[in-house]
């Protein structure tokens, strides 16, 4: 007949094998669909996929990476605003699944980064420190470079909500020469016009 002692370890053991389990089978299930290559000074959207969640708000972060550097911005929708792939969209959803398109950019320090790279998400329980990740590949193109005569301008150079200049380069600069010709005709005359007191 079985100790004490040993029926102790043993439930024990199958307490603590039976709540690693449940907690394997109750993690999150993720899954994105994302294009395999991008170039550095394009938006990318990227959707996502998640099951097996509680009934509990949710966060999410998705990120570019590379050499652990987060290389990314995301888009948070509920604050209108781009924001670093470093830190999570709080209370973005609720379970008990999620399916949802996120944009993602790169880092303007990063636009003209190319090569191989990593795609990640990470989801927790709000307020709480463990989550789940996906990880992927994914690869970094070359910007796309806008030829315009003779001039070669990065649309990566360009944000999209930049307003038409009123005064062309040009006009500037002949105002500019008009401007500094005339100060020095009035310094010119100033200097004569003190020789001829003298």
């Amino acid at each position: 007949m079985p100790s004490k002692k040993c029926l102790e370890i043993f439930t024990l053991v199958f307490l603590t094998f039976g709540q690693t389990v449940l907690a394997q089978a109750q993690k999150p299930k993720i899954s994105l669909s994302f294009p395999e290559n991008f170039r550095s000074n394009e938006e990318i959207e990227v959707l996502v996929s998640i099951s097996d969640l509680k009934k509990v708000p949710y966060d999410l972060k998705i990120s570019i990476e590379k050499d652990k550097k987060v290389l990314s911005e995301i888009y948070n929708e509920k604050e209108e605003k781009w924001q670093s792939s470093l830190y999570y969209i709080k209370n973005l959803f609720s379970g008990p699944s999620f399916e949802g398109k996120l944009k993602l950019r790169m880092k303007k320090e990063f636009l003209f980064l190319e090569g191989g790279a990593e795609i990640l998400a990470k989801v927790r329980e709000s307020g709480k420190s463990s989550y789940t990740e996906y990880r992927g590949k994914i690869k970094i193109l070359k910007p796309e470079i806008k030829k315009e005569g003779k001039k070669e301008k990065f649309l990566a150079e360009v944000p999209k909500n930049s307003k038409k200049e009123k005064i062309s380069p040009k006009v500037i600069g002949i105002l500019n020469s008009i401007f500094c010709a005339s100060i020095i005709l009035f310094l010119k005359l100033r200097l004569k016009n003190s020789k001829l007191e003298k």
